[in-house]
């Protein structure tokens, strides 16, 4: 026997080993998915406008404070090495 067909042996005792260790898959969908997503969909509230009628309290969102923490970071970075802005600009 050659190192080819003692290999080819090989890989057909795995690939008969791997098709009684794990069952057959049907790839056949039972049913339609959509439904369920337009129902997950509805479940979800709706995102608040960006835009509120003229009266009506714009709403507002909070930063964590890890971001202003990177965002300091990130200025304090750029005030002890300026030539970065263009290094980050230019991957920009």
């Amino acid at each position: 026997m050659t190192e080819h067909e003692m290999n080819e042996h090989e890989t057909q005792q795995i690939r008969e080993m791997l098709q009684q260790a794990l069952p057959a898959v049907d790839t056949e969908l039972r049913r339609d998915l959509w439904p369920a997503v337009w129902r997950k969909l509805d479940q979800r509230p709706a995102p608040a406008p960006w835009y509120r009628a003229p009266g009506f309290s714009v709403p507002r969102f909070s930063v964590p404070w890890y971001d202003w923490a990177l965002i300091g970071l990130t200025a304090s970075v750029f005030v002890f090495f300026p030539h970065l802005i263009l290094v980050c600009a230019y991957h920009l």
